[in-house]
C-alpha cells in the first residue's frame, strides 16, 4: 500500500514539474530528397535563410539530413534545421549508396577529395575491389563514389559488384 502511494505521489510530482516546462511548436517537414550534408570545415558556421550568421557552429565530419537548398549571392546553403543552414563553402551534399565496386581500367585510377581535387599521393590499382558507401556529384552531374574518408573515384572507372539497400 505504501509503495502504491509513493508511486502515485512521484507521478503527480513529475506531471506538475513537466507542466512548467516551456512549450515550443514546430512545423514538421519530411525529408524526401534522400540527400545528406557533411561538414568539411573544421568548424562550420550556421546561417539563417537570409544568409545571416547565427553565431552557432557544427563540427567537422558531422552529417545532417538535407531539408532543402537555398542560393544566396551565388552560394548554396543546405538546410539542416529550423531556419539553420550550412554554407556549401563549409560542407558538401552526398547520397548514401552502399556497394562493393571493382576498378575496371587497365591503369591506376586517380583519387579525388570532395572538392574534386586530384590526390598526388593515392590511386586505385586495376582490378581491385573496394567498399563504397556514398556518392557525390560535380556541378555538371558527374558521379564519384567514396572509397575512403574524403577519397572519391569517378564512377566511370569502376563497376558495381554488389549493392546493399539501406533502410
Amino acid at each position: 500500500m505504501k509503495r502504491k502511494i509513493m508511486v502515485v505521489f512521484f507521478m503527480a510530482l513529475l506531471s506538475i514539474g513537466f507542466s512548467f516546462l516551456p512549450v515550443q511548436s514546430v512545423k514538421a517537414e519530411s525529408v524526401t530528397s534522400g540527400y545528406f550534408v557533411d561538414v568539411s570545415a573544421r568548424s562550420a558556421e550556421l546561417y539563417n535563410s537570409s544568409g545571416d550568421a547565427l553565431g552557432k557552429t557544427e563540427p567537422e565530419n558531422s552529417s545532417w539530413y538535407l531539408g532543402r537548398t537555398l542560393s544566396i549571392k551565388g552560394t548554396d546553403y543546405y538546410r539542416i534545421g529550423a531556419d539553420e543552414y550550412l554554407s556549401s563553402n563549409d560542407s558538401y551534399m552526398y547520397r548514401d549508396r552502399p556497394e562493393v565496386i571493382r576498378v575496371t581500367t587497365d591503369g591506376d585510377v586517380p583519387v579525388y577529395n570532395h572538392n574534386f581535387v586530384e590526390s598526388s599521393k593515392v590511386a586505385l590499382a586495376p582490378g581491385t575491389y573496394w567498399y563504397s558507401d556514398r556518392v557525390i556529384c560535380t556541378p555538371d552531374g558527374m558521379p564519384y563514389v567514396r572509397v575512403a574518408t574524403d577519397e572519391y573515384v569517378g564512377m566511370w572507372d569502376v563497376i558495381q559488384q554488389s549493392f546493399t539497400e539501406k533502410y
